[in-house]
């Protein structure tokens, strides 16, 4: 983790654009990353000591999951007042606030989105790693309309055959074993949480309705719910089963994965041994060390450098559209997408549009600009604004100011 000595950092490296999103310990701001004109989200919370714990766990589980259907980190900035936690931008929102929006989900689509959902939970219960706050707020959709799980404030890593004790995320949401003050298995409680998830969902309300808490929390004790008749057969026995109260009944992620109702995903988990060499070789034709580089990698600083190599490595393989620009201004609109049908560009292609942004970042960019439009790419990379760092990127690796530490223990979950 990165400790700076200059506070400026993180608006020397993002153009912050808004607000789009705020919760018990933080905001989550929209921000574009300078040098690649690439949209990230920043997650940023107060260093207050009793948050401490919920920041380093965010950040140890970040860091260590890694699937398509998680939120992917890329940097983390520290100053001595705040954490900001810089991963990729989810532009689809919440699962919440679709729902609340469009009402329950059509089955279809509530399978495919729970298939993720579950192909994401087993993978952290494979790596012994319990969420402990699943919930439609802290699940988001990409671009695509694919899932993100977010929000790891509260994981906790649990060995099997270890209890965990103590309530923790949302109660409306817990297992009635927590509510209770037992100790718990926190995978079953996981499970739990996945079937109100998955309740709200394809009926778009949620399953305990008390008149006040005390009535929700009895309800949640009992498991008194009641299921709607446009609910199938095989959901209605899905539902049940996750929602049973004693949990050495309750089915385990792999039970649920082999569910006939659930869309099993078969996904292939990124290999990040080796780094990407054309993002290294696009980097280093621009100044940038590329044993530098390959350090902060092998390190996992998730510094400037690594944060830099990810956004771009992440970026690499989306389909682009090119808009060439004379005007100086940006040639689409960030709100509203191009009309024209895009091109289905190669990997190549993609290497080349962001080797065109970076150099325009550092030559100081001529009249003519290349405006980038794709799902999470942003429309106008002409306007990228540099400040100090217009002339060289030497510029951006002498005034960082880093010394590193170690990364997150796991006494930290």
């Amino acid at each position: 983790m990165g400790y700076l000595s200059k506070d400026d950092s993180l608006r020397r490296q993002y153009k912050i654009k808004r607000n789009i999103g705020r919760g018990a310990f933080g905001h989550v701001k929209l921000a574009r990353h300078r040098l690649t004109d690439i949209l990230v989200a920043i997650k940023t919370t107060e260093n207050l000591q009793e948050r401490l714990r919920i920041i380093r766990a965010e950040m140890a589980a970040l860091k260590f999951l890694k699937h398509p259907y998680i939120l992917e980190i890329f940097q983390i900035i520290t100053t001595p007042d705040y954490t900001h936690i810089i991963t990729e931008y989810a532009p689809g929102g919440s699962l919440a606030k679709v729902i609340r929006k469009g009402g329950r989900l059509q089955e279809k689509e509530a399978q495919r989105l729970f298939g993720q959902l579950v192909s994401a939970i087993r993978y952290c219960h494979d790596n012994d790693i319990i969420h402990r706050d699943l919930k439609p707020q802290n699940i988001l959709l990409d671009r695509e309309g694919n899932i993100k799980v977010a929000d790891f404030g509260l994981a906790k890593r649990s060995k099997p055959g270890t209890v965990l004790q103590g309530r923790c995320g949302t109660s409306t949401f817990n297992a009635p074993e927590l509510l209770l003050g037992e100790v718990y298995d926190g995978k079953k409680a996981d499970v739990w949480s996945l079937g109100v998830v998955l309740y709200c969902m394809t009926t778009g309300h949620h399953p305990f309705k008390g008149s006040n808490s005390k009535d929700t929390t009895g309800d949640i004790i009992r498991g008194s719910y009641e299921v709607p008749s446009s609910v199938s057969g095989q959901l209605e026995n899905l539902l049940h089963q996750m929602l049973t109260v004693a949990p050495e009944k309750r089915p385990t992620i792999e039970d649920i994965e082999q569910h006939p109702w659930v869309m099993r995903c078969d996904v292939n988990i990124p290999d990040d041994s080796y780094p990407d060499p054309d993002v290294i070789n696009l980097m280093a034709n621009h100044g940038f060390s590329a044993n530098a580089i390959r350090e902060s990698i092998h390190n996992e600083t998730y510094d400037e450098l690594m944060g830099t190599y990810l956004i771009i490595k992440r970026n690499l393989y989306k389909d682009l559209e090119l808009h060439y620009n004379t005007s100086g201004k940006p040639a689409v609109s960030e709100a509203t997408p191009s009309t024209s049908p895009a091109p289905r560009l190669t990997r190549g292609s993609n290497l080349k549009s962001l080797e065109e942004a970076l150099s325009r970042y550092f030559s100081g960019g001529p009249v003519t600009t290349v405006s980038v439009f794709s799902r999470d790419i942003a429309p106008d990379v002409g306007r990228l604004e540099s400040r100090a760092l217009r002339s060289t990127p030497a510029a951006c690796l002498s005034n960082l100011g880093w010394a590193c530490s170690s990364p997150p223990a796991a006494s930290w979950w």
